[in-house]
C-alpha cells in the first residue's frame, strides 16, 4: 500500500498550499537569487568530474512520454511528480521539445489560480473533527505506529489531534518527502506551469474542490490505511519512486503497487472503492478532458500524476477507448 499511496500523492496537487502552516522547503533546496524555478540548474562554467559523472548517469534519464496523433496535430502525455529535486533538471530534450511543440498545457490544477486563503478555510471546515480526536478513531496498530513515527521523526503531530486521518497523512507525507530531500518548487507541475505562462494556454482537468472532496469522502478504514502507509514507509521508498519515474518504469511500478495494496489487509470492497475513487474515475475524467480539447484542434501537453498513466483503466486506456492511438515515445 505504501508505494501506491506514495505515487498517488505525487500526482495530487495543491495540498501543501492548503495547510494553515505550509511546509517550508528545506533551506538548502531553495534556488539562489540568480536561479529561477523555471531554470533550476544554472549552466556550469566548466565540467568537473562530478558533473561529468552526473551527465553520464543521465543516459538512463528517460521518464515516460506518450504521443497522440490526431488530425495532423501531435499531443503528449507526461507523468508528474509533485515534489522533486535539482537532479531532475534539465529535463530530457525529447520532453522539452514535445512541450515546446504544443500550444496548450493540461494539468490537474493550475496552482496559480488557487485562492490559498479560501482553500485553507475550506480544509479547516472539512478536515477538522474536534468531537472525534485523531487518536480515538485510529486502529490500535495504526495508532502505535503513528505515535512511534511522531516520536522518532519529531514531526509536529500534536497539530493533527483534531484533524481527520487523511489530512494528517497528506501533511506527514509531504514532510517525509522533504526530509528525503525533495521540494515542491522542483515538482514537475510547477516547472511546466511556470514555463506555460509565457506563451501557452493552461487547461485544468480537475478542481481543488473536487480533489479535496475526494480525499474527505474516503471511508475511515481507507483514511486509516493511508496514514498507516505513511508512518510505516521504508526510508528509501521516496528515492525508489523518483528512480522509477526517472527511468520511465511507471507501469511496472504502479502494477507492483496494486499487488502490494491488495496484500495490505484492506478488504475487497474498500480496495475497489479506493481504486475507483482515487484513480479510475479520475482517469476517465482526465481522459475526457484531454480528448475534448484535442478534438477542438488543440495540441496538448498533458501533465498529470504518473500513476494515472499506468495499468488498466489508465488515462491512456480511456483515450484508446475513444479511438485515439496512444504511442510510447522511445528516446
Amino acid at each position: 500500500m505504501n508505494k501506491l499511496l506514495g505515487i498517488l500523492f505525487a500526482g495530487i496537487l495543491a495540498m501543501q498550499g492548503c495547510n494553515d502552516e505550509p511546509v517550508k522547503p528545506q533551506a538548502d533546496l531553495k534556488p539562489s537569487k540568480e536561479t529561477k524555478v523555471s531554470d533550476p540548474l544554472p549552466k556550469a562554467e566548466e565540467d568537473t568530474p562530478s558533473q561529468a559523472d552526473d551527465q553520464a548517469s543521465r543516459e538512463d534519464y528517460t521518464p515516460a512520454l506518450w504521443k497522440i496523433e490526431h488530425n495532423g496535430k501531435t499531443s503528449y502525455l507526461f507523468g508528474s511528480i509533485h515534489m522533486g529535486d535539482k537532479s531532475m533538471y534539465p529535463l530530457p530534450q525529447a520532453v522539452t521539445t514535445a512541450f515546446e511543440a504544443s500550444d496548450s498545457l493540461a494539468v490537474e490544477i493550475d496552482l496559480g489560480n488557487v485562492d490559498q486563503m479560501a482553500i485553507a478555510q475550506k480544509v479547516q471546515t472539512m478536515a477538522i473533527d474536534p468531537e472525534n480526536p485523531l487518536p480515538t478513531v485510529l486502529k490500535e496498530e495504526t495508532l502505535a505506529e503513528y505515535n512511534e513515527y511522531c516520536a522518532e521523526t519529531k514531526s509536529p503531530c500534536a497539530m493533527f489531534s483534531s484533524f481527520e486521518p487523511w489530512f494528517a497523512a497528506m501533511t506527514l507525507e509531504a514532510l517525509n518527502m522533504q526530509q528525503s530531500g525533495y521540494s515542491e518548487q522542483y515538482g514537475i507541475d510547477m516547472y511546466f506551469l511556470d514555463q506555460a505562462r509565457k506563451d501557452k494556454d493552461i487547461i485544468e482537468l480537475e478542481t481543488i474542490d473536487f480533489q479535496l472532496n475526494t480525499l474527505d469522502s474516503m471511508p475511515l478504514a481507507l483514511q486509516d490505511a493511508f496514514l498507516y502507509s505513511v508512518v510505516t514507509k521504508g526510508a528509501d521508498e521516496n528515492d525508489k519512486l523518483v528512480k522509477a519515474w526517472k527511468s520511465g518504469n511507471v507501469e511496472a511500478y504502479v502494477e507492483s503497487s496494486f499487488e502490494e495494496a491488495k496484500e495490505s489487509g484492506i478488504n475487497e470492497e474498500d480496495y475497489q472503492y479506493f481504486m475507483d475513487t482515487l484513480l479510475y474515475n479520475r482517469n476517465k475524467g482526465m481522459a475526457d478532458g484531454i480528448a475534448k480539447h484535442i478534438e477542438q484542434g488543440k495540441s496538448i501537453f498533458a501533465v498529470v500524476g504518473a500513476a494515472h498513466y499506468g495499468g488498466d483503466k489508465s488515462v491512456n486506456h480511456y483515450l484508446e477507448e475513444k479511438g485515439f492511438k496512444v504511442e510510447r515515445v522511445n528516446y
